[in-house]
């Protein structure tokens, strides 16, 4: 990386030689003093750098469009279980740094594996029958890993449908009673209210389904069955919780949707099938985003825009929060999609700096991550060393940024204090794309007119910095561990590639992984100063690459 800077040199050099002697003397008539005129040295000339105006990032330090918020802190879980495990909590010791709630699905049962089964049919009057003694010690554990909870009212349980179809998902037809399903989800939350307070629970969200429009994987009926069903879930909740934080579930916006904008219409203006009313609560609005990497694209202006052009029709609804509540990159470039929801190289890592981009130019209030470390470790994939910087750049104020820029490239300029940050990143959609890039973020105005001189430093994550899945690769081959060529590739799960020898490698070599593993800092303490009032910088990208450039005032 380069800065475009002048810097002034005078340098006096007095050779006593009798070959080289120039100077003029006048003597003083008052004092005899003899005066030296020396000619000025020309200026050194400095390094001409042409700035490519098809690669021009104008930021201006002065002109804030709004914050650089945390959206990546909310992690999806389908096993709550779990937390009743001493071990699985400590376990998650090293993501709270990043990760603070969890989102809880298919808690009221109805699931493939029989968990969280707490209803137990009714009585000879009528009444509900469960025990939410498993409930209890899932959530008594989970409220000590100091985590918030949000909860998931999706499918329900078996022993409310009299004819039972197992889909995807698990049960996911509509209750035979909606008697029954009221009594539930009551003692479901009453449980809830008695165990941790109705102050504390009232703070939790609550999302009444997963996916609605994917039928029948999601939901076994039709869009109005849904409507109905989400209209009487909102008045039960509401009727314990008055002021609960409820929302519909995250649409699909895959091609096999059955719907897709008609739920905002319906909580706008739909009679609700609960009260008779106009209207129904909708306290946020969310879907689901998966990219596929052999489509080679990036979809989410598309998959965004006609949910935000719904909301911003109606103005209840214009400034609710907007949510991705499930996301990854679902395929690898060969189609395959194994357990793994992401990539961890650093096709990932770029890939994730452009939909953060994105989702500020958005307004995307949240993204729900799986998980951003390597399987059976606490490795972080490359995603989470652009976490990490993100974590440095939270708080402060997002600055503008004028550009005409080509593909997916691009620069999130951030004023944090007196510091200015720089995430500057060049991604490409295809794994083996050789597309280098060069950018020149050009700063002035702001807190650049007050200062002259900055100190930079720079961290970065491309194929040679902050990355350890090649190595892995390759000794996992060179370990002669059976590898899977019909499993997806590259994904945060070596376990969808190789057999299971690959763990024994991991272990082995560890301490190396750890190391490749860390966010690199690759630029300290370098000075570059301004020109005509103007802070440019040369910054030279690998096809999948991302950097975080840090300028302290001197």
């Amino acid at each position: 990386m380069k800065s475009i800077y002048s810097t002034r040199k005078y340098t006096v050099i007095l050779f006593l030689s009798v070959f080289t002697l120039f100077f003029t003397c006048s003597k003083s008539d008052d004092i005899g003093e003899v005066i030296i005129e020396y000619p000025e040295p020309e200026e050194p000339e400095e390094p001409v750098i042409v700035v490519d105006p098809n690669n021009l990032v104008a930021i201006n330090t002065g002109a804030v469009v709004g914050q650089f918020y945390n959206f990546w802190s909310t992690r999806p879980m389908v096993n709550q279980t779990r937390f009743a495990s001493s071990s699985f909590r400590s376990s998650l010791d090293p993501i709270k740094s990043y990760v603070k709630s969890y989102n809880m699905v298919r808690v009221l049962g109805g699931r493939t594996d029989n968990l969280n089964d707490f209803y137990k049919g009714v009585d000879g009057s009528g009444n509900i029958i469960t025990d939410f003694s498993g409930l209890l010690s899932s959530m008594r554990g989970f409220m000590q890993t100091g985590f918030k909870p949000r909860i998931v009212l999706d499918n329900v349980p078996w022993e409310m449908n009299a004819v039972k179809e197992v889909n995807t998902y698990g049960n996911t037809n509509p209750p035979d009673d909606y008697n029954i399903w009221r009594q539930y989800i009551n003692a479901f939350l009453q449980t809830l209210i008695t165990e941790f307070g109705m102050n504390e629970v009232k703070t939790w969200r609550f999302r009444v389904a997963t996916e609605p429009n994917y039928s029948p994987q999601h939901w076994n009926g039709t869009k109005e069955e849904f409507f109905k069903h989400y209209d009487i879930t909102v008045d039960e909740v509401l009727k314990v919780i008055p002021d609960a934080i409820i929302g519909p579930g995250n649409n699909l916006t895959e091609g096999v949707a059955t719907y897709t904008t008609e739920i905002i219409d319906h909580c706008a203006n739909g009679t609700n099938y609960a009260t008779g009313e106009t209207g129904t609560k909708m306290d946020f609005f969310c879907f689901s985003y998966y990219e596929k990497m052999d489509e080679n694209k990036v979809r989410l202006p598309e998959a965004v825009q006609a949910f935000r052009a719904k909301l911003n029709s109606y103005p209840q609804f214009s400034n609710i929060p907007f949510d991705i509540q499930e996301f990854g990159i679902l395929r690898d470039e060969n189609r395959v999609r194994g357990v793994s929801l992401t990539d961890a190289t650093e096709f990932g890592a770029s890939w994730y700096a452009r939909i953060a981009d994105l989702a500020y130019e958005n307004g995307i209030t949240e993204i729900y991550d799986w998980g951003q470390e390597i399987e059976s470790s606490d490795l972080p994939q490359g995603r989470r060393n652009v976490t990490e910087m993100f974590l440095k750049m939270e708080g402060g104020n997002r600055l503008e940024a004028i550009e005409s820029l080509s593909g997916h490239a691009g620069v999130i300029p951030v004023v944090k204090g007196d510091i200015i940050y720089l995430l500057v990143y060049n991604h490409n959609t295809t794994r083996t794309s050789t597309s280098k890039r060069t950018l020149y973020p050009q700063l002035e105005g702001g807190i650049i007119a007050g200062g002259t001189t900055w100190r930079m430093n720079e961290w970065t994550v491309d194929k040679t910095h902050g990355i350890m899945m090649h190595e892995l690769y390759k000794d996992v081959r060179a370990a002669g561990v059976g590898e899977k060529t019909n499993g997806r590739i590259y994904g945060n799960r070596p376990s969808d590639r190789f057999e299971d020898g690959w763990k024994n490698v991991l272990n082995a070599n560890l301490s190396k992984y750890i190391q490749l593993a860390e966010l690199p800092q690759t630029i300290s303490g370098s000075l570059i100063k301004k020109v005509e009032g103007k802070l440019t910088l040369e910054v030279d990208l690998e096809p999948h690459s991302v950097k975080l450039i840090e300028l302290i005032p001197q």
